[in-house]
C-alpha cells in the first residue's frame, strides 16, 4: 500500500463530501470537517489559510477561476464557523514557458524554458509575460468579488519566503527522489535534485541540472546541458544560491514548500494534477514534517465539442469573455453547485446559466416548492454561497431569456444604444405589464440589457453569418409590402396590410412574416409585426429591410 492511501482522512472522497448525517451542503460539510479534524489534534490557528494556484503561463480560462472560487467558498465556510480565514492566491509566475499558447506570437518559441516573469509582455502593457497573464486572473477574481492575498511566486523566492523549505528539501534531496520514484516513477538518474537553477548564460530554467548541493554555503553547482521541448542547453556551468536565488523548486516539492511556509489548511486541485498533489503530500509529511492540507479533486471543463479546455489549443473561454454576457453570480453558481464530474460549457449556453440562477433564486424565496429536505438545504446554501453569504436579492419580475427573445426582434446594428435601451424597456414593460420608466432606472434591467445586447451582437448570429434561403415569391411579397408601407399608417393598419399582401400573393402568412422578421432582425419570428414596426419607425424599418435584401441579393450573385 502506497503512503498516499494513508492520507485519505485528509483527501476527502468525492462521494462523501457533504454526505454527513446532518446532510450539509458540501462547502459547509467540508469546512466543519477541517475544523473538527484540526481541533481533535489540538491544533488551533489565529488564521486558517486556504490556497489557490494562479497559472501564469497562458491565458486564464473559465476553469481557472473555479479553483479560486472553491477555495474562497471554504474560506467563507470556515469564517461562518467563527474562525478567521484567508485566501492566498499564489501565482506560479516563476515557471518556465512550456508552450506558446494560441494568441501569442509564434516567435515567442525562443523563450521556451525561460521563467515567464523574465519574458517580455507580448502586449506591452505589463512588466513581463507572467505578470500580464496572472493579472488577467487577478482582474477576474476582483470582478467576482473574491477577497484574497496575492503572492507572486517570483517574489516569494526572491524574498526568502520559501528559503527554509528549499534548504530542507535540498539537504534531503535523496529522500525526495525516493518518494517521487515510488509514487509516479521518474526517468531521472539516481540522486537527481528536483530544483531548477536559472542558467546565468542563456536564462533558461528547464535545461539546467544540479550537479552538487552545498548546504553549508546555501548554494548549488549546476550545468546547463539538458534538452527541453527541442531546445538544447548552452553547456554553461556555474554555481547559484538557492536562498533568495533566481531558481525554483520543481513541482515535485514546490507545493509542499508553499503549504509549510504559508501554513495552508486547504487547497483544491484539478484531476489533471492529482499525481502532483499525492507526491507533495508525502514530501510535506515525511520531509518537511508538516501535515499536508485538506483537499478535494475537481474535474475539468470541456468545450461544446467535448474537448478539454486548453490554453495551448486556443479553445479558452476567459472569465472576461463570460462576464461580458452574464453576471458574476452565474460563474459562482456554476462552480459551487458541485465539483465532481466533467462538464461541457460554451458561451452559447449563457442564457441557460442565467435561467438557472433565476430559477434557483425563485426557489430560494419559495422553499416549500422543494419537497426533499436535503435538496431544500442544498439549494438554500448554494444560493447563499453564490451571493458570498451576503444578502440574497429577491427575484426580478422579468427573465433574461424573454429579454433576449424580444431584443432579437430589434434592429440591433442599425440603432444607437440609447434608442435600443428605450425600445427594450418598452417591449419588456408591455410584455410583463411593468412601468417603462421604472425599468429604465432598474439596475438589473440595465445589466441584463448590456448582457443581451452583447450576446446578440457577438453570439446569436447575424444575417451575414447565417443567410436564410428566401424564395423569389416571398421576396416579391416583401417588396410589395414595403412599397405600400407609409408613416401615416397605425400599428393595426400595418398588420392588416401585411395580411392583405399575403392574400394577394397567395402565400402562407407564416412564410411571409418569417421573411419580414428575418430581414428586419435576423430571426424568423418576433412580436406582433405592426406594433413592432411602429415602435421602430416605418422609415427605419423599411431602410433596414431593403438594406438586408440588397445584401442577400449580392450574396446570391457572388
Amino acid at each position: 500500500m502506497k503512503y498516499h492511501n494513508k492520507l485519505l482522512t485528509r483527501v476527502f472522497p468525492q462521494s462523501r463530501v457533504g454526505m454527513s448525517r446532518e446532510q450539509f451542503f458540501w462547502v459547509d460539510g467540508l469546512a466543519r470537517r477541517i475544523l473538527s479534524d484540526l481541533q481533535k489534534r489540538g491544533i488551533k490557528k489565529s488564521v486558517y489559510r486556504v490556497e489557490s494556484g494562479i497559472g501564469a503561463s497562458g491565458f486564464p480560462h473559465i476553469g481557472s477561476v473555479g479553483d479560486s472560487l472553491r477555495a474562497y467558498a471554504i474560506k467563507l465556510g470556515l469564517e461562518n464557523l467563527g474562525v478567521r480565514s484567508e485566501l492566498i492566491a499564489y501565482s506560479d509566475d516563476r515557471d518556465g514557458l512550456r508552450k506558446v499558447p494560441h494568441g501569442i506570437p509564434k516567435d515567442f518559441r525562443r523563450y521556451l524554458g525561460i521563467p515567464v516573469t523574465d519574458i517580455p509582455d507580448p502586449f506591452g502593457c505589463h512588466s513581463s509575460y507572467g505578470e500580464h497573464m496572472s493579472s488577467m486572473l487577478v482582474d477576474a477574481l476582483e470582478r467576482l468579488e473574491i477577497e484574497f492575498t496575492f503572492i507572486s511566486g517570483t517574489e516569494a523566492y526572491r524574498s526568502g519566503l520559501l528559503s527554509e523549505e528549499i534548504s530542507i528539501l535540498l539537504k534531503n534531496h535523496r529522500e525526495v527522489y525516493k518518494i517521487v520514484r515510488e509514487e509516479v516513477g521518474t526517468n531521472k538518474p539516481e540522486g537527481w535534485v528536483f530544483y531548477w537553477p536559472v542558467c546565468e548564460n542563456c536564462g533558461r530554467i528547464y535545461t539546467t541540472r544540479v550537479t552538487e548541493v552545498l548546504p553549508e554555503e546555501g548554494k548549488v553547482l549546476y550545468t546547463c546541458d539538458q534538452e527541453f521541448m527541442g531546445v538544447k542547453g548552452c553547456n554553461y556551468s556555474g554555481e547559484q544560491s538557492y536562498e533568495r536565488g533566481p531558481g525554483k523548486l520543481s513541482w515535485k516539492g514546490e507545493f509542499a514548500a508553499r503549504w509549510r511556509a504559508l501554513d495552508i489548511v486547504f487547497e483544491p486541485h484539478g484531476k489533471d494534477i492529482a499525481d502532483s498533489f499525492r507526491v507533495n503530500a508525502r514530501i510535506c509529511k515525511e520531509v518537511l514534517g508538516k501535515d499536508p492540507p485538506f483537499t478535494i479533486t475537481y474535474e475539468m471543463f470541456l468545450d461544446s465539442s467535448g474537448t478539454k479546455i486548453s490554453k495551448s489549443k486556443g479553445n479558452v473561454i476567459t472569465p472576461q469573455d463570460w462576464l461580458r454576457y452574464a453576471p458574476p453570480e452565474t460563474i459562482r453558481m456554476l462552480m459551487l453547485k458541485r465539483y465532481s464530474g466533467t462538464r461541457n460549457i460554451s458561451l452559447e449556453m449563457i442564457p441557460l446559466y442565467i435561467s438557472e440562477l433565476e430559477r434557483n433564486l425563485s426557489l430560494y424565496w419559495n422553499p416549500t416548492r422543494i419537497k426533499n429536505p436535503r435538496d431544500r438545504e442544498n439549494l438554500r446554501r448554494l444560493v447563499e454561497y453564490t451571493y458570498l453569504l451576503r444578502e440574497v436579492p429577491r427575484p426580478h419580475p422579468f427573465s433574461f431569456n424573454t429579454m433576449i427573445s424580444l431584443m432579437e426582434t430589434l434592429p440591433i446594428n442599425e440603432l444607437d444604444e440609447g434608442s435600443l435601451r428605450g425600445m427594450a424597456a418598452d417591449l419588456i414593460s408591455k410584455y410583463y405589464d411593468l412601468d417603462k420608466n421604472d425599468l429604465l432606472g432598474d439596475e438589473v434591467f440595465k445589466r441584463y440589457f448590456e448582457y443581451a445586447l452583447n450576446f446578440i451582437k457577438d453570439i446569436s448570429g447575424l444575417i451575414e453569418a447565417h443567410p436564410l434561403e428566401l424564395d423569389n415569391k416571398a421576396l416579391e411579397a416583401v417588396k410589395q409590402f414595403l412599397s405600400r408601407l407609409e408613416d401615416s399608417l397605425s400599428a393595426e393598419e400595418i398588420q392588416e396590410l401585411a395580411f392583405n399582401v399575403t392574400r394577394s400573393f397567395n402565400i402562407p402568412a407564416p412564410r411571409f412574416f418569417s421573411a419580414v422578421y428575418f430581414l428586419l432582425s435576423g430571426n424568423i419570428r418576433g412580436p406582433k409585426l405592426g406594433p413592432l414596426i411602429k415602435r421602430i419607425g416605418v422609415s427605419t424599418a423599411k431602410e433596414i429591410i431593403l438594406s438586408n435584401m440588397n445584401k442577400l441579393e449580392r450574396c446570391s450573385h457572388d
